[in-house]
């Protein structure tokens, strides 16, 4: 059958050794709003998942679902700068992100990941800097710092 053929060639292609991702975008628009599947398949670690969005107006809803872990993320466009996201995850994890533009291409984006950590990345023109504070009880120990430049030829 055609299926068959399209899984047997899918599956070659996928342990080819030049391959370590696959993944598939299917859009559509719905009332005005548009909805996308994205199954994706890390050949390297065995790993399937698929993310789902509901893109409506300021808000947009994704969900990304594998047979081991789903998470929901709804962000929600504040103003023309600045975007709130919260995820919620199967195990009861949170997190709430915030998005401000900066502008000339420029952001920062804070990750408060309660009892876990705070992520800042702030990107400045070819510059990326990344700081990760661990929350452990009182302390701020541990918190690292990754600054990187991105130098186009």
């Amino acid at each position: 059958t055609m299926l068959g053929s399209a899984a047997a060639s899918l599956k070659r292609l996928a342990t080819s050794p030049r391959v370590s991702h696959l993944e598939f975008t299917k859009g559509f628009d719905n009332d005005g709003n548009r909805i996308t599947v994205n199954p994706r398949y890390n050949v390297n670690y065995d790993h399937m998942d698929v993310v789902m969005t509901y893109d409506a107006d300021d808000t947009l809803i994704t969900v990304t679902a594998s047979k081991d872990d789903q998470e929901v993320t709804i962000s929600q466009q504040l103003n023309d700068d600045n975007v709130l996201s919260p995820t919620i995850s199967r195990d009861g994890s949170l997190s709430l992100a915030w998005d401000r533009k900066l502008g000339d291409h420029n952001s920062v984006r804070t990750t408060l990941n309660p009892n876990r950590s705070v992520e800042v990345e702030w990107k400045d023109e070819a510059w990326t800097a990344n700081v990760n504070f661990p929350m452990e009880e009182d302390s701020m120990k541990g918190a690292t710092v990754h600054i990187k430049r991105d130098v186009r030829f």
